[in-house]
């Protein structure tokens, strides 16, 4: 990456397109980003974009369009010092930055330096430092290997990428379910090393990942380190020689073996799907598909289709299932908060790739507004007020907020029909979950070919659904829109640890935990990326920003290991209990735990704990992230 992001810039466009170009625009980044290169006054004067009345955001866009007609040719990327730094998030939002905690963190995402987020060699090491046929193996080639892999490669450790599939995508190569794209713009769902891709929509679709995935590979060095076809089946520790022996199977049923010095498993939280099981099904003459299997090119034509399950998958695909079939049943357990998402499913203009490619900072800064909003995530939404409370509010003035604007909106998008939207509001706060971005699901239900069901599911005949009202309805087919097994991490391959430790064994007995998602004892050089309680709840930074970060820190553990002669680094039993212990006992005071109205249901939840996410703010997890505790490692 490099700060001259433009490369061949063109500029000698005429001003119409330059003021389309403004107005398409995310106009509070390219306010700010303007600010910084060109140190108009005038600019910093219009205050925050959000307080701006439609006369004073039309005199900006005015004034935004005269500006980068006569000066794009000499606007360049000042990087700025951290106090000039400050001082433009405080142009940007009018908010100061309280903590040298939360600069550090909102300092990385701008991604003003050279690969923000990963590591780089201590002063005086470097490639001549990695010990001999040392090697780490990477399970799996979705974000999450694919970050690994590039680390590694800046670095020059040598590394192979294992991927089971015959192709690179992870989740976006086994997904290839109808209308499937990622939720998050486009500008904080990608590498922050690798900014010059030209998405054809602001959210990009599952094809164009996955692409786009592959593509980095080849851009990064990574794809001749890449081995397909290779599914893990066991890792075995060997103690006396510190490393790893690997198994894996290939499709045509024969194995290859490997070894490695440390293990980065990636295969995923989202790699098992959730398949349920219904009484009488062997004798169902339908078809019973999960999204993960859906057949590429399956016509829909003239079918009847019973749709399972409202997160993002069944509310992604049923848009598109319900204008080709015959008809639909939506069968709903559990309500979900949704709301529109600005931009959603639209194409990226010509004169939005034309503002990344020739406003410098402009990117950058479009990628902290998309996420600065989460920065507040947890006293907004999760923490209880309890004045707020005793005049008999929810969790918050924020939260009640927002359940009043998403009731409304529920009932705008089914026309005010009384008979769904008393069926579609919940009865827990909105963003105790993971908000669900509509994909015109309530407006589908309003179509006549459309039935919403809220009746549990009982069985199925041989041409029929049937339902616990003693009802049933004619299906061809039904789509298990059900998700995924989030606690079969790291399954099927099995990780035998010091003494012939099972992984799988221990986590059966106690639930999946780690030591910040990452590292389990008796496990040595064993990284588990997207593991127990990995990731914030509030989402934070996006994943793809996470990933990096846990890249980060193998890397570090390995220079470490490098440096004092070490072959071999363990979490220990006391640093993990004592981190896990700490980490339920904060997840106890957020609504998402203690909201007994979606616990249940709530696939992040296990045993009245949290499960995927961990209750940290993202500026203590960045710091967690950051730095090794050696207090807490066992290096040998």
């Amino acid at each position: 990456m490099s700060h001259d992001k433009q490369g061949e810039r063109m500029t000698n466009v005429d001003i119409d397109y330059i003021r389309r170009a403004v107005q398409y625009s995310d106009l509070a980044a390219l306010r700010v980003a303007a600010y910084q290169a060109s140190k108009d006054e005038e600019l910093r004067a219009f205050g925050p974009v959000k307080t701006l009345t439609p006369e004073d955001k039309e005199a900006l866009i005015e004034k935004l369009t005269n500006l980068l007609h006569e000066k794009i040719d000499s606007l360049t990327l000042n990087v700025p010092t951290d106090d000039e730094l400050k001082d433009l998030m405080f142009v940007a939002f009018g908010q100061e930055t309280n903590t040298a905690e939360d600069f550090a963190i909102r300092k990385e995402l701008l991604s003003f330096k050279d690969w923000p987020f990963l590591k780089f060699w201590p002063e005086g090491m470097g490639k001549k430092d990695v010990p001999k046929d040392f090697s780490v193996a990477i399970i799996g080639g979705g974000f999450n290997g694919i970050a690994t892999a590039v680390q590694l490669e800046q670095l020059g450790i040598p590394y192979t990428l294992y991927e089971k599939r015959h192709e690179l995508g992870g989740t976006w190569s086994i997904n290839k379910y109808p209308d499937i794209r990622v939720d998050t713009m486009n500008a904080s769902y990608e590498f922050v090393f690798d900014i010059k891709h030209k998405w054809s929509e602001y959210f990009g679709r599952g094809a164009e990942v996955r692409q786009y995935l592959e593509d980095t590979t080849k851009k990064q060095g990574v794809w001749p380190h890449v081995r397909l076809e290779h599914a893990l089946k066991e890792a075995r520790f060997d103690e006396t020689a510190g490393i790893w022996h690997l198994t894996f199977s290939k499709p045509d049923g024969s194995t290859v073996t490997s070894q490695a010095n440390i293990i980065v498993s990636a295969s995923g939280l989202f790699a098992n799907p959730k398949k349920p099981q219904f009484k009488g099904q062997e004798n169902f003459k339908g078809m019973v598909v999960h999204p993960t299997e859906w057949p590429v090119g399956m016509s829909l034509k003239g079918k009847k289709i019973a749709v399972l399950g409202n997160g993002s998958t069944g509310v992604q695909l049923l848009k598109v299932v319900a204008a080709e079939a015959e008809q639909v049943y939506v069968c709903q357990r559990t309500p979900q908060w949704m709301g529109a998402r600005d931009k959603y499913g639209a194409p990226m203009e010509p004169e939005i790739h034309w503002l990344n490619e020739n406003m410098p900072g402009y990117w950058n800064w479009c990628r902290f507004t998309a996420i600065m909003h989460l920065f507040s995530y947890h006293q907004d939404y999760l923490i209880p007020d309890p004045e707020w409370q005793a005049k008999g509010g929810g969790i918050s003035p924020m939260s009640d907020a927002v359940r009043d604007i998403l009731i409304t909106y529920i009932k705008n998008e089914t026309n005010n029909r009384p008979d769904l939207y008393e069926r579609l509001i919940p009865d827990y706060a909105p963003m105790l979950r993971r908000p669900i971005v509509d994909n015109d699901w309530y407006k589908t239900l309003t179509r006549d070919n459309v039935e919403l069901i809220t009746e549990d599911i009982v069985g199925l005949g041989e041409n029929t659904i049937k339902f616990a009202n003693g009802t049933e309805r004619e299906v061809d087919m039904v789509v298990t829109a059900t998700g995924f097994d989030i606690l079969k991490y790291l399954w099927p391959a099995e990780y035998i640890g010091r003494g012939g430790m099972n992984l799988h064994e221990r986590w059966a007995e106690e639930d999946p935990r780690a030591y910040i998602g990452m590292m389990v004892p008796n496990f040595p050089n064993l990284f588990i990326m997207y593991g127990p309680n990995s990731q914030p709840v509030s989402g934070g930074v996006a994943l793809p920003t996470w990933y990096q970060m846990w890249a980060g820190y193998v890397a570090m553990a390995a220079m470490h290991m490098f440096k004092n002669g070490h072959k071999t680094v363990e979490v220990t039993e006391k640093a993990f209990w004592d981190y896990n212990n700490l980490m339920d006992e904060e997840g106890r005071k957020l609504a998402l735990v203690t909201d007994k109205n979606q616990v249940e249901s709530n696939y992040y939840i296990n045993k009245d704990r949290m499960q995927v996410n961990c209750p940290w703010e993202v500026k203590q997890l960045f710091a967690m992230f950051n730095e090794l505790k050696h207090d807490d490692l066992d290096f040998a």
